[in-house]
């Protein structure tokens, strides 16, 4: 079968079959569940494993997207903290791409030395510790104009204090990319009795969920403001038009508005 697909791909009819193979894949998500799903606790050492016979550090047709919406964001000769930077790749495009200082860290042994393997400078840490410290540790008197959580802090059971961490540690903002929840697809697998998948091994892969009008909301509580919105990946053309309903994924741009006695703009007396 998978020498039959790799044929289909290849030949003239690649256009036709990989709609068709989308459509096919949507349709299926609606009553399924992935076939790497299992119950339990995501070990990444054993994620990074699969990926690896995938072809690790290589970007996929959605990751290169993505890739390509951070990559506007910055401009060359900034310094770039990529958080959960997992096999590099979309640190190493940004580097290719932009001509920026690239640096990042993962929680996962095995994805930092691939990484390290590739030339990046990426060192080992875990963002659920104080994130100020582990920087500390890991780029002493290092300064960063951007810090990237690429599809990260669904993972994460506190957000919310990373972000408010990290605001005085990224001198030009922070990006972050989210899967949206309020994608039509999510919506209408909830409408058949099954939550919404947002996930490939194990349901405990994401921990918190966002709208596009959630994450609106939550940002300008914790002191941001959407700089911009890219709704990178979704239904052609409605995605642009009505991006809570056909945007599968958006990368935001976060610039903070505090001013700088710490109090948020929006609560000043």
């Amino acid at each position: 079968m998978s020498d039959l697909k790799r044929r289909f791909r290849e030949s003239p009819a690649a256009p036709v079959y990989l709609w068709l193979a989308n459509r096919y894949r949507g349709l299926r998500r609606l009553f399924a569940y992935p076939d790497t799903a299992c119950v339990g606790v995501v070990d990444y050492d054993v994620y990074w494993d699969a990926k690896a016979e995938q072809g690790m550090g290589a970007l996929s047709p959605w990751r290169r997207r993505r890739s390509e919406v951070f990559a506007a964001l910055v401009e060359q000769g900034d310094r770039v903290l990529d958080l959960g930077v997992g096999d590099g790749a979309l640190l190493e495009f940004i580097i290719q791409r932009r001509g920026i200082k690239g640096y990042g860290l993962d929680i996962s042994p095995k994805a930092v030395a691939f990484c390290k393997a590739r030339g990046l400078n990426v060192e080992l840490g875990d963002v659920n510790r104080p994130v100020g410290d582990v920087l500390a540790e890991s780029f002493p008197g290092v300064t960063f104009d951007w810090v990237i959580l690429s599809e990260i802090i669904e993972h994460l059971p506190d957000p919310e204090s990373l972000l408010i961490s990290l605001k005085p540690l990224a001198k030009k903002g922070i990006i972050v990319s989210i899967p949206n929840t309020g994608f039509h697809q999510h919506r209408l697998r909830l409408l058949l009795g099954r939550f919404p998948l947002q996930w490939v091994v194990t349901p405990g892969e994401h921990l918190r969920y966002w709208t596009r009008a959630d994450f609106h909301w939550w940002a300008r509580r914790l002191g941001f403001a959407v700089a911009r919105e890219v709704p990178y990946e979704g239904t052609a053309i409605l995605k642009d038009l009505l991006p809570g309903l056909f945007a599968a994924a958006f990368v935001f741009a976060l610039h903070s508005t505090q001013d700088q006695a710490g109090k948020p703009a929006g609560n000043q007396r």
